[in-house]
């Protein structure tokens, strides 16, 4: 008699396989969407905290096109789970916005400093013209 083979799913598969796209989405959906904590979501799938937060980083709904994410709100979705996917969403583009000043912030203080101390003109003067070619 022949051993039944297992369906591989994501608690029994080998560490050494890799998720496919649609997995990695998945597993960030739910943790942007509160339903689990990284931690919970790494011991769930059997996965480092640090893939984890990789993936919310490369998937997270900051980095969703707005197709995908009316496609996601339109879905068989009660209207708390709309709302709190929405929020979050909100939530994770505020962070980048504030995330964006600090970087800009950071680089004109960078070059303000760098302009007084090797006194080299960085910025380009406004009233300048282009050479044409």
């Amino acid at each position: 008699m022949k051993a039944k083979k297992e369906e591989v799913t994501i608690k029994n598969r080998k560490p050494w396989e890799r998720l496919t796209e649609v997995e990695k989405k998945r597993i960030v959906r739910e943790v942007n969407s509160g339903l689990l904590g990284q931690r919970a979501a790494a011991r769930k799938y059997g996965l480092s905290r640090n893939s984890v937060s990789a993936w919310i980083d490369d998937y997270s709904s900051f980095a969703i096109k707005p197709d995908d994410v009316v496609e996601e709100a339109d879905s068989d979705m009660t209207e708390s789970t709309k709302t709190r996917i929405l929020a979050k969403q909100v939530e994770n583009l505020t962070k980048q916005l504030a995330k964006a000043n600090l970087k800009i912030s950071s680089l004109q203080t960078l070059i303000e400093v760098s302009e007084q101390e090797l006194h080299i003109k960085i910025r380009k003067k406004s009233g300048t013209k282009q050479l044409k070619k």
